[in-house]
């Protein structure tokens, strides 16, 4: 070795050495700040999917894996590339190997992209998601300094594309099943917009249930930081998804964490001064200490439970509560006279056996129907309306488009209506009201997850009343909505 050759290396190490010791000098929560600013700086202009921008983001994460003392997942490289229509995306993937366990794992995902630029403002995305890949790098850093406390490996994942469509974790999912089979990972924890602690009311883990004993783990890990955290026992937003959906459906427990939305979600207000990087900090360091729980003991297990909403297919057997407005019409066949509708509204209970592509739902319900008629004696004297109150069973033969618990439907059946009360608005006209009622009843709507919006119609084929003024109940129609537990 050269003379200029030993001090280019002693320069080197010396730059090294102290570039080390200056991040170790810094503070959990100075690097957490650093790392969001970086993200959610103009240069990135807002990290689009597959951008070069969101590589510039990518290239940051891989020298920070490295930092931190992280190995590639595969192949020798940090970078997992796939490609979604026609367009090439980069997941950054690093494991952390465990000892006892080490062919199970955990996996810690953050997405990196976020909007881009539109029409010329920049989305930068400081708490969605630079905050959560803030926090995954140091939850590494703490995980990789305490390896020799790890029995299971804990893989890091930072995704792209999942403001279009959460592209990088269902490619993930995927690649894992192929690589080391998705029985193996025993839970998969999403950190997605965690910057708002102190605003937030706390830290909120959707999908507690899936974990055996999770609320106590979650709550006693929790009090080591002094922390205040909401558990919920499943994801049910029908109308949000994050990182965790591709992993729940195949089965996997799974925790989706944030502090909450505000009003900045998704507009160019999301910068990184609004971020709380203190309550970043102590979230980093309970998302820390839950993944050493995880992957530390040997006796954290799935509780073998699954959000409906990730569930392949409907349950067998479902209830649920309903309630329902309309209008129903009298039809006088001897005068050919229909009535008005007036608001009618029913409450009740709901069932359904669902098999396959069929089903069968019938319901229970209290029913108030109202409809106003003209005098039939004398022929113009003053209108009024007719109330009966009734217990109503309606049942359907479904069609069903899909096995999922998301699907349209289509029925047709048969109600019956016990009368157990009626009365008229100004002089009883003195007719017998039957107080069995039935016909024909039909239904069609939608299902998604817990929620299902249904019309339905009826048609009764015997009278309504008896006597000298004979009637039916021409049409009922309803708009139903009904939540299943």
């Amino acid at each position: 070795m050269t003379i200029t050759m030993k001090k280019a290396f002693i320069l080197l190490l010396a730059f090294t050495l102290t570039g080390g010791v200056a991040a170790m000098a810094q503070t959990r929560s100075e690097r957490l700040a650093e790392y969001v600013y970086y993200f959610a700086s103009d240069s990135l202009r807002g990290r689009e999917a597959g951008s070069a921008d969101a590589a510039k983001a990518r290239d940051y994460i891989v020298e920070l894996y490295k930092e931190c003392g992280l190995k590639p997942l595969s192949a020798g490289s940090y970078l997992v590339p796939f490609t979604r229509d026609g367009k090439q995306y980069t997941d950054v993937v690093a494991v952390i190997e465990g000892n006892s366990l080490k062919d199970e794992y955990i996996v810690l995902g953050a997405h990196y992209d976020h909007l881009g630029v539109k029409k010329g403002q920049v989305y930068p995305g400081a708490d969605d998601n630079a905050s959560g890949s803030a926090a995954i790098i140091e939850i590494a850093r703490e995980l990789s300094a305490r390896r020799s406390e790890l029995q299971r490996s804990v893989i890091i994942a930072a995704f792209d594309a999942e403001e279009i469509g959460l592209y990088g974790s269902t490619y993930l999912a995927e690649y894992l099943d192929a690589l080391v089979g998705l029985d193996k990972i025993k839970l998969m924890m999403s950190v997605d917009m965690v910057g708002r602690y102190s605003t937030g009311g706390g830290l909120t883990l959707e999908g507690i249930a899936t974990i055996k004993n999770g609320k106590k783990i979650a709550a006693g890990v929790a009090g080591q930081h002094a922390l205040k955290i909401k558990t919920k026992n499943f994801e049910t937003s029908v109308m949000t998804a994050t990182d965790t959906d591709a992993f729940a459906r195949k089965g996997v427990p799974t925790l989706a964490v944030s502090t909450g939305l505000h009003p900045q979600y998704h507009k160019p207000a999301d910068k990184p001064e609004l971020v709380d990087y203190e309550g970043l900090d102590k979230v980093s360091g309970y998302l820390a200490d839950f993944a050493l729980q995880a992957a530390g003991d040997e006796s954290f297990q799935p509780s073998g439970r699954i959000a409906r909403k990730h569930l392949g297919k409907a349950r067998v057997f479902e209830a649920g509560v309903t309630g329902s407005i309309g209008n129903a019409l009298i039809y006088f066949p001897k005068a050919d006279i229909n009535t008005k509708g007036r608001m009618d509204y029913t409450a009740g209970l709901t069932t359904r056996l669902n098999f396959s592509s069929f089903g069968l739902q019938v319901d229970a319900l209290w029913e108030s129907s109202t409809s106003r008629f003209p005098s039939l004696d004398p022929m113009f004297g003053p209108a009024q309306d007719y109330t009966q109150r009734s217990v109503t069973v309606p049942a359907y033969f479904l069609l069903r488009s899909s096995e999922s618990d998301n699907c349209a439907f289509v029925g047709l059946g048969g109600y019956y209506s016990y009368v157990y009360s009626h009365s008229f608005s100004k002089s009883d006209p003195g007719w017998t009201v039957n107080p069995h009622q039935g016909g024909i009843a039909g239904n069609f709507g939608l299902k998604v997850a817990n929620l299902m919006l249904e019309w339905s119609f009826r048609w009764q084929l015997n009278e309504l009343f008896t006597g000298t003024q004979p009637a039916r109940m021409h049409t009922a129609t309803y708009l139903k909505l009904a939540w299943m537990f």
